[in-house]
């Protein structure tokens, strides 16, 4: 049986102590004012000149005003970035496990330098786009012992097969059908364990950018291992009304585990942990509000305690609409939401409105215009984010991702005309 292993390290995210000081004198050094491009700017005489992209993000947290909107994307696609890195689409490894498992079945694998790669590849999209969050990827741990590629995006991994589609890695082997009894027995008789390995490109990150760049590492276990795999979430719907000690008793393992994977990311230097959840789709949550309160809301909540305990950020990222139970979501004590996913008709004005002075958003660039917009379109779309995103709290980035765009020009415009009018203009 496995045991729970613990970091020794504590590390979590030190605040620079003029933050304060700056705060008590904005009365006196912030001028509001309204350019012709019609977002709300503010001057400052001295945040434009000082913040690195660490302190911009964590103002932006704080609900408070930086020198200019932050940026952040959550998942750059290979083929943008291969533009952005002027390399060939299958030499990107970060997120792209096909050309990782190419590697792996070369000869002489070196899988810590596939991972010092990774690390030196996120860190390079970052300067040179401009970008000021880092979603930090978990590392790979081990090479599989059985991998062949079967046909074209078809992999067998250790007697399983994935397909690479859409962006996304499909276990399709999934079972077809899950036993609540199964799932009961497993939770019961498994414990926790984290593998150190994970945190590699972390741990290579913190050492050469840590308090230069925001650094987000992802963990959640209130939905996102359950929407993840596609029969399953059939099943626990059914569940919820049938059988709720056996979702109870999933949620509560997953957040188990969840909870270590943040405790010991912060611990080793991340500033916010990403929770992906995924809570809904186009049409709405998977659930009722009152099923939300009953099933996920104690574990999103005791994620967000945890965290913000330890020194980091809670940040939500949700696809779909989840308008009828974000006001449930913010009470659980979220520090950022992040998606406001426009593709299903979440509004950005109405989320700042609602809920602006308790959290911070981050979107919500619609990504359809970034993949099929010219230029004047996708600068238009960029002064309504900065407009209602206003002047504190906000962080700008696509809604939810660009995970299946192709448009890297676009993508760059965007990053290019939020540095330029997005920033708080001096005195």
């Amino acid at each position: 049986m496995a045991t729970l292993r613990f970091s020794s390290l504590r590390l979590g995210p030190v605040r620079l102590t003029y933050f304060g000081m700056i705060r008590n004198l904005s009365k006196y050094v912030y001028k509001f004012h309204r350019p012709c491009c019609g977002n709300y700017l503010i001057s400052c005489a001295y945040l434009s000149t000082c913040m690195n992209s660490w302190e911009r993000v964590v103002k932006a947290m704080e609900i408070s005003t930086p020198d200019r909107v932050p940026l952040y994307e959550m998942h750059i696609p290979p083929v943008i970035a291969s533009r952005i890195l002027r390399k060939p689409t299958s030499s990107i490894l970060v997120h792209n496990p096909e050309a990782v498992f190419a590697l792996m079945m070369e000869n002489g694998l070196d899988l810590d330098k596939i991972n010092e790669c990774m690390a030196e590849e996120l860190l390079a999209l970052h300067r040179v786009t401009g970008l000021d969050w880092v979603r930090v990827v978990s590392a790979y741990t081990k090479k599989p012992e059985i991998l062949k590629k079967v046909n074209e995006h078809v992999w067998v991994i250790d007697g399983r097969r994935y397909k690479w589609s859409g962006f996304s890695l499909w276990d399709m082997d999934e079972p077809i059908s899950y036993d609540p009894d199964d799932i009961i027995e497993f939770c019961r008789s498994s414990t926790v364990e984290v593998d150190s390995k994970i945190f590699e490109i972390l741990r290579h990150l913190v050492k050469k950018v840590k308090g230069e760049f925001f650094l987000s590492f992802d963990a959640d276990g209130s939905w996102g291992p359950i929407v993840s795999n596609p029969n399953l979430l059939r099943r626990v719907l059914t569940w919820m009304y049938k059988r709720p000690d056996a979702v109870k008793t999933l949620i509560e393992f997953n957040t188990n585990y969840a909870l270590e994977v943040g405790k010991w990311a912060i611990d080793e230097g991340a500033d916010a942990i990403q929770m992906c959840v995924d809570y809904g789709n186009k049409l709405g949550p998977w659930f009722s509000p009152k099923m939300f309160r009953e099933f996920i809301k104690p574990a999103l909540r005791r994620q967000c305690d945890a965290f913000k305990r330890r020194g980091a950020f809670a940040v939500l990222h949700s696809d779909g609409n989840i308008t009828p139970i974000l006001s449930d979501v913010v009470d659980a004590g979220i520090n950022a939401y992040q998606g406001i996913d426009v593709t299903a008709g979440m509004s950005l004005k109405r989320v700042k409105e609602d809920y602006g002075d308790k959290i911070c958003l981050v979107g919500n660039v619609d990504p359809r215009i970034l993949e099929f917009g010219k230029p004047e379109d996708v600068m238009a779309e960029v002064e309504r984010c900065l407009r209602e995103g206003g002047n504190r709290g906000y962080v700008l980035s696509a809604s939810a991702n660009i995970s299946v765009n192709t448009n890297a020009d676009n993508f760059l415009l965007m990053i290019d005309y939020t540095k330029k009018h997005g920033v708080y203009a001096r005195k």
